[in-house]
């Protein structure tokens, strides 16, 4: 195989990871790029724990001004963006640190878009009117989740809510210059933002693995990070003072953020976009309750690979056949998000179900940007046959 296969694998974010990593090593960072003024994205609920006074504090004791702004909402808005480029200019910033989960990379990474070029963020979404031509402002990246992945990406989700839509905007310019993956900060995180947060990292990994596009390089980032968020989530979830575990899921995530940024996503990203962006679904929960079931529409694709995912989770499968073990997929990924209090399907939503809704959902999916990495062709069929199943009538 390998003799025919042409590919390139550039991963430029400076990983720094180890317990107190930002608190030892961020100040330094800093000061050798020689920046003095930081525009901070983070959201209000990290601003009222003291994570953020805990990360400044020390940055402004040593004369460097810090710029907050804590607006940033689940599935940033592109007006949201908009004000905080503004703010950003307004106070003479001179870089961007993005501390949060998915969310606050998102959005620091079209702030810096926005500021760097002329036009409205959404003129940057995949089949826009422009093109990212400048680098961006020198971008930190701090996740306080398990599972985002965004501090070593090159996209951005921005959500029109006018539309009801999301958009990808993708650059290598939008990747983070450094990472810094600190454990310490994800030991306040409410149990099932743990829970959806590393799910989402699983999803990451298995379609990273999976998509036409994975390599050997990716491939070994995906399935280390596979097993790494197996053996070790249901620990962290119970107990957020099991550092070792915490740690482990961690670094999972950044692996899997690595994994799919050269390789690429799949059809349970495309339906779950649509999801987030109409009915507001936190992002990694959509993932978790989509999974299961496009696992066993892509199943036929790569029966090998999916046999190799499911002797992760029950390494008796290895006395069985890879059809076999496969077929056992989609079941034990079930079990392993059902004990971690992922719900089964979408009707804790209340929402009426209709074939509008289902139409609608569908056709969002089918203009994600995710779906040419999916190991199986989709159409549009496809996408409402899976959207009937998770979204009960």
């Amino acid at each position: 195989m390998l003799q025919n296969m042409e590919f390139s694998a550039c991963l430029p974010t400076n990983v720094r990871f180890g317990l107190n990593v930002v608190k030892n090593e961020l100040l330094n960072e800093i000061q050798q790029a020689n920046k003095s003024r930081l525009f901070v994205a983070t959201d209000n609920g990290l601003v009222k724990a003291g994570l953020i006074d805990s990360i400044t504090t020390d940055l402004t004791e040593n004369g460097i001004e810090t710029i907050i702004f804590s607006d940033v909402e689940p599935n940033p808005q592109a007006e949201t963006i908009m004000q905080g480029a503004e703010l950003y200019k307004e106070k003479s910033c001179d870089m961007i640190i993005a501390v949060g989960g998915g969310s606050a990379m998102d959005f620091a990474k079209a702030v810096g878009v926005v500021v760097s070029h002329s036009g409205h963020i959404l003129d940057f979404r995949r089949g826009g009117e422009k093109a990212i031509i400048n680098p961006i402002p020198l971008l930190f990246a701090i996740p306080t989740t398990v599972g985002t992945g965004s501090e070593v990406t090159r996209a951005s989700i921005v959500t029109d809510p006018t539309v009801g839509r999301k958009y990808a905007i993708a650059s290598p310019y939008l990747i983070p210059k450094v990472a810094f993956i600190d454990p310490i900060l994800t030991t306040t995180l409410p149990k099932h933002h743990v829970s959806a947060t590393a799910i989402d990292a699983l999803v990451h990994a298995i379609e990273a693995y999976t998509s036409i596009r994975s390599t050997p390089i990716s491939d070994g980032l995906a399935l280390q990070a596979i097993r790494m968020i197996k053996e070790n989530l249901l620990a962290s979830y119970a107990n957020p003072a099991n550092y070792e575990a915490r740690a482990q899921i961690h670094l999972a995530s950044t692996m899997a953020g690595m994994a799919f940024t050269l390789a690429g996503l799949g059809l349970v990203h495309s339906c779950s976009h649509p999801m987030s962006a109409v009915f507001n679904v936190a992002h990694g929960v959509a993932n978790a309750i989509i999974l299961p079931y496009v696992i066993e529409f892509n199943l036929i694709s790569n029966i090998k690979k999916f046999a190799e995912i499911a002797r992760v989770f029950q390494p008796e499968l290895v006395l069985k056949d890879d059809q076999a073990a496969a077929n056992e997929l989609s079941c034990l990924l079930k079990s392993f998000t059902g004990s971690v209090d992922i719900p089964k399907d979408f009707s804790f939503l209340g929402i009426e179900v209709t074939d509008e809704i289902i139409d609608r959902l569908a056709d969002g999916a089918m203009d994600d940007g995710t779906i040419p990495s999916n190991p199986r062709k989709v159409y549009k069929e496809d996408a409402i046959k899976i959207y009937d199943q998770v979204l009960p009538r």
